[in-house]
Order: C-alpha cells, then structure tokens, then sequence
C-alpha cells in the first residue's frame, strides 16, 4: 500500500479551515492566496481520494464526513508533533554553555559526586563548572547569576528572597555535638546547650551555617557561647576537639565515620535538623539546569527508597 504524502502544513491548513470555516479567511490567517489554499485542498482530496469539504453552497462551506475523519486524525498528529518538537528542542538546548553550580563542602557527605559522574555521564554534552564554597559566599554569587543553581543549607538559604528564588529540599540531616572520650559529658544520652556553657566551643567559621545556629541557641537560653577556635575545615575542628573539654558541632552525615573509641556522638534532647536544598533563581534556570534538578532529586529520591 502506497503511503499518503501529506504534509504537517497540509493537516495545519485542514484544521485551521475547520476551526474558521471560510476559506477566504483561512487563507488571509495561514499567509497564503486563496487560490494556493483551493489547490492544497484539492491536492489532498486527490491524494486521498476523498472529497473533504462541499462548496456547494457558496456562503456556507460544508466539511464532509471523510473531512471530519481527517480533521480529528489531524488534530492527533499536530498535537504528537508538537510534543517532538518540543522535547527536540529541549535536547538542543542542553548542548549550550556550561551548568555552573556552587555547593557548601557537602558533596563527598551526601553522595553528590558520585551522582554527578553519573549525569556527566549520561548527557556528556552538558559542561559542569562545580565550585565549593562557605554558605555565605556561595549566597553572595548567588545573587550576582555568578552560579546558575546553588547546593546549601536551609540555615542559610533562608536568607534569600523566597519570592525571588526556587528552593527544593534535597536531603534532612541531624546537627550533633561532637566530644573527645574523655569531656566531663561523655556519659550522656542526650545534651542541652546549657549543660555545655562551660565546654570551650570550636565550630565552623560564620557563614557555614552550624556558627549561626550555635550562636542562636547559646542565645536563646540566655548564654555566650565560649568560642574559642573556628575553621573552614571538618578534619582540623575534630583536632582541636580531640584530647581537651572542647565540644564542636556538626552534622550527622559530615562524621559517621569518626572514631568511637576517641569520640562521643550525641544528639541534643530536642533535635535540631537541617535541610539540604538546591537554590535557583525563578524563571533563570536553563533546559540543562532543570535537567540537572531533575537528575539530582531522582537520584537521591532512589537512593532513600534503596
């Protein structure tokens, strides 16, 4: 059987009759003569040997019942092909420019890398520029479209204009304080801050989030938090910490892997949670960078079910 050689523009011309039913005006709509529409007509009345429209009555046009089949099969193939055209072009636009995504020094913590190997690997055509950051640097090249989508906490994305920005939660993570085997407290299930305002405090610099929490809680309950040493790395406050009535305060995924047999874990008696988030401005985001969202919270949703 030969296959029919209709065009896209003939089933748009066919619908667009059907939707205005004067074929002088159709034409007028489709940029086209009167004339050249009267002969496409005809054409695909010949191609498909079916008379679809009666021009009987001259002021009143009359689809024919084969017009009205080809009209609803019409409507079906414009609208599939709207769709390919669509999910094409979003595929076209994935292969311009580079993803520029700022992050907090959470990537090895919460599996991150490794899912973004796995989108590198799977759209190769999408450059990833990935620069870690403290929070409050990483807020500020936010704001300046330095990074098209940034990977923080909700200490301190809470900072920005919620009208302005797209924030989706990633991740939920504990804050712990964290002591040497031998700190006075060691023997407890569970901590309040005020059972640690005579502990010397080492914490994140301000900025990272865990420094304003600390801050607010020694606040809250009427208390200065004694301060004594800040850093912008894990491994050097675990030092500082270690051998000495010190107590530092991080989050559960940063130190799973510390030894138990010089370290104590605890959680406080009311626990304070944290959210991961990806930031993005509203409406600024590229067809790789939703892409990319969409990647990320699959892959972590998966990685929960698992």
């Amino acid at each position: 059987m030969e296959m029919t050689k209709l065009t896209i523009d003939d089933l748009k011309s066919f619908v667009k009759l059907n939707e205005v039913m004067n074929v002088s005006d159709t034409a007028i709509q489709l940029s086209m003569t009167q004339s050249a529409l009267s002969k496409r007509i005809q054409a695909m009345e010949k191609e498909l040997g079916s008379q679809l429209i009666s021009t009987k009555n001259k002021r009143h046009l009359v689809i024919t019942e084969s017009g009205d089949v080809l009209y609803r099969y019409a409507q079906t193939i414009l609208t599939q092909f709207g769709l390919m055209e669509d999910e094409l072009e979003q595929y076209r636009e994935l292969k311009k420019g580079t993803l520029r995504i700022g992050s907090i020094p959470v990537m090895s913590q919460f599996g991150l890398m490794q899912i973004i190997d796995e989108f590198m690997t799977k759209f190769p055509q999408i450059n990833i520029s990935l620069e870690e950051t403290e929070g409050e640097q990483l807020l500020t090249q936010l704001r300046s479209d330095n990074f098209d989508l940034g990977i923080i906490r909700d200490v301190q994305s809470n900072l920005l204009n919620r009208s302005q920005y797209e924030f989706i939660d990633l991740d939920t993570d504990e804050l712990k304080v964290v002591l040497p085997v031998s700190h006075s407290l060691a023997k407890e299930k569970s901590l309040t801050i005020n059972q640690l305002v005579d502990s010397d405090i080492a914490t994140l610099q301000p900025g990272s989030g865990i420094y304003e929490i600390v801050n607010e809680l020694f606040n809250e309950a009427g208390h200065t938090p004694n301060i004594r040493f800040t850093s912008t790395h894990i491994e050097t406050l675990i030092k500082v910490v270690a051998n000495a009535n010190r107590a530092t305060f991080l989050f559960n995924n940063s130190i799973k892997d510390l030894p138990r047999d010089q370290f104590v874990i605890l959680p406080f008696t009311k626990p304070i949670y944290s959210n991961l988030q990806v930031v993005y401005h509203h409406g600024n985001l590229s067809q790789a960078g939703k892409r990319f969202v969409d990647f990320l919270i699959n892959s972590k949703t998966k990685t929960t079910s698992d």
